[in-house]
């Protein structure tokens, strides 16, 4: 074997390093131990185990792994995160999203792809935690600067597909009243505990339920709330279809006069350069639009929601997308919606 084999192997196995190091990241951040890490930097390992209920022997294993990253130092001692460690953390709803919710995922390739009608699983929880904890760097600001083009304020808020809660929660931290719905119990539980830390318990309520179901139980309502479906019309797209997806849009812009509907979805552009080769694109809109081609969610273009939007008798009074200090690509979109004529 020549030198140069050695130097091919180390290029070639590199996916399998970084594999390795985001899964470990994602435990140890979801753990605590990170977080653990970076507020008691002169904890001995094994006191970080007994705080955390772990075996110090493996502890210190993970903690030596760590340190060869760059992650950790002195691993034998008195372990605290790095810069590096630090900025990873920064960083951690996107490890709960794509490694918490879907790092299972990808081991039913197998199955998904030689059946179009079989979906691969996922963390429904860990999914609904990291998409909203994303969220309050692109979509939540995203979604206030469209409620801020209504001529008022909503009376209501009503987030369909709320995961963890946070994002409503965030959206109704100055006391406008919320209703989030998710299908995940889990979900709902944890937000309804956020609600409480937070003292909006008694503004703010929460339910198990899809959002074409929640939808069909709604009549009318006093005042002018406005729905929100962020990342959640793409689920109902692909488990019910085009005309139950148009259904829930207009219901939620018809049930009340004055109503709208924020829509929050991504473009879906997987042959577009700007994608490929941009850096974001690569590091995650590549491995989400995957994703969510085996998983029961359906990615689409731009013309296809304003073509849906206006099938359900919605006209769309702004979209925009993102900071682009955040998210430069522009696939993130965001529409206020509101009945024609209305």
């Amino acid at each position: 074997m020549t030198h140069d084999f050695e130097l091919r192997l180390i290029s070639a196995i590199q996916p399998v390093r970084h594999f390795f190091l985001a899964q470990v990241l994602e435990f140890a951040m979801t753990s605590g131990l990170m977080e653990a890490l970076d507020d008691t930097p002169e904890s001995k390992p094994g006191d970080l185990a007994a705080r955390l209920r772990m075996d110090a022997g493996r502890l210190t294993g993970l903690l030596r792994y760590l340190a060869a990253e760059g992650v950790v130092t002195d691993p034998e001692d008195r372990p605290a995160l790095t810069a590096k460690g630090r900025e990873f953390l920064a960083f951690r709803p996107w490890y709960e999203l794509l490694i918490g919710g879907y790092g299972a995922t990808l081991l039913e390739l197998p199955q998904v792809m030689a059946d179009r009608g079989a979906f691969a699983s996922r963390n429904g929880t860990m999914v609904g935690r990291g998409s909203c904890g994303i969220s309050r760097y692109d979509a939540i600001p995203l979604v206030r600067r469209l409620l801020a083009t209504l001529p008022a304020p909503p009376d209501a808020v009503v987030d369909l597909g709320c995961g963890d809660g946070t994002f409503l929660l965030d959206l109704c931290a100055d006391g406008t009243r919320g209703v989030g719905a998710d299908p995940d119990p889990g979900n709902i539980e944890g937000a309804r505990h956020a609600a409480a830390a937070r003292g909006l318990d008694r503004t703010v309520e929460f339910v198990v339920a899809t959002a074409e179901d929640y939808m069909a139980g709604v009549s009318g309502r006093d005042g002018a709330p406005c729905f929100l479906t962020a990342f959640s019309l793409q689920e109902v797209l692909e488990q019910q279809g085009r005309e139950a997806t148009a259904e829930v849009v207009r219901k939620a812009i018809t049930c009340a006069p004055g109503a709208r509907l924020a829509i929050v979805e991504v473009d879906h552009r997987p042959l577009d350069p700007g994608v490929t080769r941009h850096g974001l694109g690569l590091a995650y809109y590549n491995p989400y639009y995957l994703l969510h081609q085996i998983t029961e969610q359906r990615l689409e273009r731009r013309a296809f929601w304003e073509g849906l939007i206006e099938e359900a008798g919605g006209v769309v009074d702004a979209c925009l997308t993102t900071d682009a200090g955040v998210d430069s690509t522009g696939l993130e979109l965001g529409f206020l919606v509101r009945a024609a004529g209305a």
